[in-house]
């Protein structure tokens, strides 16, 4: 009996070292799995309010467009017409700026969708300048840019406001007066309640075009 036992106990005290051992293994790996969880998650809200604050811009950029009716100017010819304040926006990603693994999958489609948006929008916007719209005031120009760049910043609005709320953060950046109380959303949807109300308005169909 002595005997076993003694053999015993080598066999034991390997048992209870690879235990011991894939215990350490197992708690290495979940303290490692734990502290990259953690820097994922605070990459990942980084990644939502750069994100989100690239889109503010964007709509910025577009109610400046969507409310500009043009000017006068004076071009060589002697005659009077009407040209842009501000220029129509482009957006453009700076791709290798964000870690895009970390952006939950339903706002990803829906921000890599705007790029594709605004050059549609650009391409309208072609079209009605080259065959529809009339000089001096190119009124249909101006009115189909309000539509389709007020549209596009109030959806960069709303991708904006999901990034933050779904990482905690407020619906949207504070303003450093807090007496301001201009709202950017309903700058945007009073511009297009404006156009659609207009009686100058009409869509103008141009073959080969799709309106965005």
């Amino acid at each position: 009996m002595l005997s076993e036992a003694s053999a015993a106990t080598p066999l034991l005290a390997a048992a209870i070292g690879a235990a011991a051992a894939l215990l350490g293994t197992g708690l290495s790996f979940g303290r490692d799995w734990y502290v990259q969880r953690l820097k994922d998650g605070e990459q990942r809200t980084f990644v939502a309010l750069r994100l989100a604050a690239d889109l503010e811009d964007f709509a910025i950029r577009c109610a400046l467009a969507a409310g500009d009716h043009g000017e006068p100017e004076i071009k060589s010819h002697g005659q009077e017409q009407y040209v842009v304040r501000h220029s129509t926006p482009d957006f453009k990603f700076d791709y290798s700026a964000y870690e895009w693994r970390l952006v939950p999958k339903d706002l990803l489609m829906r921000i890599l969708e705007l790029p594709h948006l605004a050059q549609r929008a650009h391409a309208y916007l072609d079209g009605v300048s080259e065959f529809v719209a009339d000089p001096p005031f190119y009124e249909e120009f101006f009115q189909a840019r309000s539509l389709r760049f007020g549209r596009l910043g109030l959806r960069a609005l709303d991708l904006a406001r999901d990034l933050r709320t779904r990482h905690g953060a407020s619906p949207s950046i504070s303003p450093l007066d807090p007496d301001d109380d201009y709202d950017l959303r309903d700058h945007l949807e009073n511009i297009l309640g404006d156009v659609q109300k207009s009686q100058g308005y009409h869509r103008a169909p141009m073959a080969g075009r799709t309106p965005t």
